[in-house]
């Protein structure tokens, strides 16, 4: 049987998605501060798109290429998160997956800014990204319980 959903949570899901669409668009602003962690590199800014775009570049170093092609696979989780958080909120009408899976990739993309770029390393993009992965998995709690109120139809 499917479940109609009600407005709140209708609101919470369209907020949500906004939100994560947002989340993609700042994968190519500003993440990382590079001078902390490619100390080789001049010091400058890096945009997610910008460190997977590192996967496979040669430096002639085999230890710094290991490490250039180990932190474009861990970028690629910046954008992968938001990607799959947006499937189920587009395609999970029925079903309370939605916000499950809202707060997995919330809390995993917060401990993936938190662990693996740290304080001293984080840029705008990077902080915007923290908040509204803060603001999403407080909206799907939001939506869990919201799935359970019962708001009668009136005219």
């Amino acid at each position: 049987m499917l479940k109609v959903q009600n407005k709140t949570t209708k609101r919470i899901r369209i907020a949500q998605i906004i939100f994560f669409l947002i989340q993609i668009y700042l994968t190519s602003t500003p993440f990382i501060w590079g001078g902390a962690i490619m100390p080789e590199y001049e010091q400058s800014t890096f945009t997610v798109l910008d460190m997977i775009s590192f996967i496979g570049a040669t430096t002639g170093n085999a230890q710094s290429e290991k490490a250039l092609t180990m932190i474009g696979f861990m970028f690629i989780l910046f954008i992968l998160i938001p990607l799959i958080a947006l499937g189920f909120q587009l395609f999970d009408r029925s079903y309370n997956f939605k916000n499950v899976v809202g707060l997995i990739c919330s809390f995993a993309g917060v401990m993936l800014i938190v662990f693996f770029i740290g304080g001293a390393n984080i840029c705008i993009g990077a902080l915007l990204a923290l908040l509204l992965y803060l603001l999403t998995f407080f909206m799907s709690v939001m939506g869990i319980f919201a799935r359970y109120l019962n708001q009668k139809n009136t005219a």
